[in-house]
């Protein structure tokens, strides 16, 4: 996988769980959640390959994809913060959308993925928002308030946001005949496991914290 194809997984899965997080405040049903998520599949699926065409208008925007990250930690922050000062979740759904739709066409356009790896792009959109909206309904039961606790993972995706945009230009410039092929994972591989020990660790400790209320 291309580097631009890597940095575009993992800004899929964050901002596909940020969105299923921030719908969990609305009451779907299953039939409905499932519609949406192919909904959201799709549009992905549609952007990656529309994208394709877009590659050498594009092009200029490799030397910035460094200030790409860091609008993008700011626009994931500034929704973090309207969220959990208001509690009202319509302007940051509105704002991580708009940011989610825009960083596809600007990444996909620059990377070299082919048609398979655009299908399982969207068939993980769709999974991670099924997914991820299911777990939002053990949230509800915690003590503190959910926007706080989607707060918590927004200013985290913000942070790791921010880390792409002063890492970009090292991690474009390795030379990656360093590695062997059994260490051939890079920062954003890695990351992805951050992330998805943070989500673990998130559940986790919600369920503690619910069977001790219990308790008490």
């Amino acid at each position: 996988m291309d580097l631009i194809g890597g940095y575009l997984l993992v800004i899929l899965v964050l901002f596909s769980a940020n969105i299923a997080l921030l719908l969990g405040n609305y009451a779907i049903d299953n039939k409905k959640l499932i519609l949406t998520s192919l909904a959201f599949a799709a549009v992905t699926f549609i952007l990656l390959n529309a994208s394709v065409y877009l590659n050498a208008t594009l092009l200029f925007l490799l030397d910035y994809f460094s200030y790409l990250f860091f609008a993008i930690a700011v626009v994931i922050f500034l929704a973090m913060f309207y969220l959990v000062k208001n509690d009202e979740f319509k302007i940051s759904l509105y704002l991580i959308l708009l940011t989610f739709l825009i960083s596809i066409i600007l990444f996909s356009s620059q990377s070299s993925l082919n048609f398979f790896e655009m299908i399982i792009y969207s068939l993980l959109v769709f999974i991670i928002l099924f997914v991820v909206y299911q777990l939002s309904k053990l949230l509800h039961h915690a003590k503190r308030q959910y926007s706080v606790i989607i707060g918590e993972f927004m200013c985290l995706a913000s942070i790791l946001m921010f880390i792409f945009a002063f890492t970009y230009f090292s991690t474009l410039n390795l030379d990656y005949s360093m590695f062997s092929s059994f260490l051939i994972l890079t920062p954003t591989y890695q990351l992805i496991y951050v992330i998805i020990s943070v989500i673990v660790i998130l559940v986790i400790g919600v369920l503690l914290n619910d069977s001790k209320g219990g308790i008490s």
